[in-house]
């Protein structure tokens, strides 16, 4: 399963990137905008009531949902497997991400982003836990159980 994962993982993250680069036809801007105001945008979705149901799930839940799989990381490696590692290595990589939306003005940096995909990565990491813990799809995780002869010949 481990290779799979990081088969996906690969390709998913291609796909948010191009999504979040060149997805829906965004364009290069020559204004560049970074929202570094915590909670603005995610307070404004839900104060505003005429945004249409469409745009909140894509902004709010979209943000959340498309970033969980990463909470998932602790099944191919190792140092992963814990919450402090896994969450500081994503805020680094998302924020590098946002940055570069800036720099290039494709989408709006914000920091909304960051809380939410962090969130999402949490909720992923902790759903990983769980399925785990009670063996749900007989998970099996990376660990420092090294076979040995005998185990490798039962296969």
């Amino acid at each position: 399963m481990k290779k799979y994962f990081a088969v996906f993982i690969l390709f998913y993250t291609i796909t948010i990137l191009y999504m979040m680069f060149f997805g829906s036809d965004r364009k290069s801007s020559d204004i560049c905008y970074f929202q570094i105001i915590p909670f603005n945008t995610i307070h404004y979705f839900f104060a505003d009531h005429t945004i249409q149901a469409k745009k909140f799930i894509i902004n709010i839940i979209g943000n959340i949902f498309v970033f969980s799989p990463y909470g998932w990381l602790g099944l191919y490696i190792k140092k992963f497997n814990s919450i402090t590692p896994i969450t500081f290595i994503f805020l680094l990589f998302i924020t590098i991400i946002e940055i570069c939306q800036y720099i290039t003005g494709r989408g709006v940096a914000d920091v909304d982003d960051i809380i939410l995909n962090t969130t999402g990565m949490i909720i992923g990491f902790y759903a990983f836990k769980f399925l785990k813990s009670y063996n749900i799809f007989n998970l099996q995780v990376y660990s420092d159980f090294e076979p040995t002869k005998s185990d490798l010949q039962s296969f």
